[in-house]
């Protein structure tokens, strides 16, 4: 993985940081991942990390989203491009993600919770993931299978600091 040479990412990484990769603000899944990891910034933080956010909107269009979920003071990363998710490895999904009906179940709950909305074509199908980097390298790592999954974050980051497995951006 090679990061974008201008990447704000370098230097947020200094100490292990959970990079939280988001779809569009219109998902209720990525509401939902917001919602998940303010719940569990505690934890994150009193493990020694601390939280980054990477989307594909315009940081104006996505304040509001952090605000609404007391995450405004967080880091985020503003990438339209994608460049950021190509150089993690992260994908669109395949069309049969559109019509599970796991993630359709998933969705109307979440739903409930977070609000319905709509999110930019090109950003329907693109998988969201999670990693723990220090530097140039990845302590951990969750890559979603489906949209729908929900991770646990603060479980990720433990189980990242213990480990001495690393990869290298």
């Amino acid at each position: 993985m090679t990061l974008p040479p201008d990447s704000p990412l370098r230097a947020l990484t200094d100490k292990p940081a959970l990079v939280v990769f988001l779809r569009s603000f219109g998902c209720t899944f990525c509401r939902q991942a917001i919602a998940d990891v303010a719940a569990a910034r505690g934890p994150i933080e009193e493990a020694g990390a601390s939280i980054v956010f990477v989307h594909g909107a315009m940081p104006d269009d996505a304040e509001p989203w952090f605000a609404k979920y007391g995450m405004s003071g967080v880091p985020q990363i503003s990438d339209p491009g994608l460049a950021h998710y190509a150089a993690f490895g992260l994908h669109y999904s395949g069309a049969e993600a559109l019509i599970d009906h796991t993630a359709w179940w998933r969705w109307a709950a979440c739903a409930l919770s977070h609000g319905f909305g709509w999110q930019a074509a090109r950003m329907m199908r693109q998988m969201p993931g999670i990693f723990l980097v220090q530097g140039g390298s990845v302590l951990a790592s969750y890559r979603h299978r489906s949209p729908a999954d929900r991770p646990d974050y603060a479980r990720l980051v433990r189980r990242g600091m213990e480990s001495d497995t690393v990869s290298s951006l």
